[in-house]
């Protein structure tokens, strides 16, 4: 290795620790509002933490250092300077809305970029999943200390959110919907199904005994966690995940649903334990997602939201601005008056991004997704007898269930944008090292 190489890979480490850095915070970010009270010091944390990551590639890059360009750079920096342009759309009441918008979803497209030059080593790849799986763990166990010490505990620090801190399912029953380290009741459950999603994937790229029944109780933890939080979106994409990872998992996949319907089963099992017996309370507004669906009221968030999609695309072709999803969800009040929800917090990602970027935002970013996940596919035809191809299809599943938000939730806006970005960038970046035959020639590596 010359001296150069050497010193290109000491400063991805550095770039792969402070990137790292930068998740864990914004695992642990809801969790620290809450003990704080929602202080101000907590909200620019992150940013800093964001621009760090930014500003090191940045430099990593002036001083010379060889890159790869990953795919779909002029996409990418025509859809980016189409969020710049809508700063002067005329229906933004204000720049700080902009800046408001850009800072909720938009910016975090820079870490495509930053993912592809940090995770070109299998090294790395498999250091993020243990990471998320750790998380996961984490955080499905503080739900179930949450779900433990009860409705007057989630009252007492939970009272700004507490009317959506617990569930009041068909039998009447009061089911809590722990936070855990997240902000919003049930949202530490995004953390809890990809972790869950890595770990088999993980589980399965091991040859000693022990580290597999590891990672599977780990996984098993994680939907326990997921179980726990309520949140049907959740359970979709964990449920879909699953699926996904092992349809395109390739050989072995009897073998590999048994894995997994062991610890899907223990999962279920602790959930009924830690919520009192009230997880059928949980699943009965599920028993008929498409009712669920289709009426009120979450129809005014979800099917309206779809219906609404030709509508904002006639009026605003152009878009209307980025940000009227955030900070505020009634600033198209004066346009629509109280019919408004179907355009602003609704749960249909298409539907926002129409309005705030445009018809021809949506195409640009929609023909990225599909070109990530046509990428993804034809990757997974090769080497499907490396150990390291099933994280590989965990990575990838995962990629999947963030695209089913698009349709039920409110797609990246906050805390999933920066994992649809480095999802990506890995498929893209892995899938180049499979092609180039990398990746199988260090399967022998040892298990950690």
């Amino acid at each position: 290795m010359t001296p150069i190489e050497s010193a290109g890979g000491s400063a991805t480490r550095r770039l792969e620790r402070v990137l790292l850095l930068f998740l864990t915070y914004c695992a642990i970010e809801g969790f620290l509002k809450r003990v704080t009270g929602y202080a101000w010091y907590i909200y620019p944390v992150r940013d800093i933490l964001f621009i760090v990551v930014v500003g090191y590639w940045v430099t990593f890059r002036r001083r010379g250092a060889s890159f790869d360009n990953p795919p779909y750079p002029r996409l990418l920096s025509f859809y980016l300077g189409l969020v710049c342009v809508e700063a002067l759309n005329p229906h933004l009441p204000s720049l700080f809305v902009w800046l408001a918008g850009v800072r909720t979803s938009y910016m975090y497209a820079l870490l495509y970029f930053v993912a592809f030059r940090v995770f070109d080593t299998e090294e790395r790849v498999v250091r993020l999943a243990r990471w998320i799986g750790v998380i996961a763990v984490i955080t499905a166990l503080g739900a179930m200390i949450e779900s433990v010490l009860g409705l007057d505990w989630v009252y007492r620090n939970n009272v700004r959110t507490f009317i959506n801190a617990v569930y009041v399912g068909a039998s009447g029953a009061w089911v809590i919907r722990p936070s855990s380290i997240g902000t919003g009741p049930g949202s530490a459950a995004m953390m809890e199904y990809m972790g869950a999603i890595a770990l088999f994937g993980l589980a399965f790229t091991h040859t000693r005994a022990r580290w597999r029944i590891l990672d599977l109780c780990g996984a098993g933890l994680a939907l326990g966690g997921v179980l726990l939080s309520a949140s049907r979106v959740f359970w979709l994409q964990a449920a879909v995940g699953i699926v996904v990872f092992a349809v395109v998992g390739g050989h072995g996949l009897l073998r590999r649903a048994t894995y997994i319907l062991v610890p899907a089963g223990a999962a279920v099992g602790l959930s009924v334990l830690f919520s009192r017996g009230e997880i059928s309370a949980r699943f009965q507004t599920f028993e008929t997602p498409l009712v669920t669906y289709l009426t009120e009221p979450s129809a005014s968030q979800r099917y309206y939201g779809l219906v609404a999609l030709p509508r904002v695309v006639s009026d605003f072709p152009l878009g209307a601005g980025v940000g009227w999803n955030a900070p505020r969800q009634d600033l198209l009040a004066p346009y629509y008056g109280e019919d408004m929800i179907a355009y602003a917090g609704v749960h249909n990602y298409l539907s926002i991004l129409a309005l705030e970027v445009g018809v021809l935002g949506l195409v640009v970013f929609l023909t990225f997704s599909l070109g990530v996940s046509l990428r993804g596919l034809r990757a997974l035809r090769l080497g499907t007898n490396s150990r390291r191809h099933l994280l590989f299809a965990a990575y990838y599943a995962i990629f999947v269930s963030i695209l089913l938000t698009f349709l039920v939730g409110g797609g990246i806006i906050g805390w999933p944008g920066e994992y649809y970005w480095i999802f990506a960038a890995i498929i893209i970046r892995v899938g180049q090292l499979k092609s180039e035959g990398l990746l199988p020639a260090q399967v022998a590596q040892s298990d950690p």
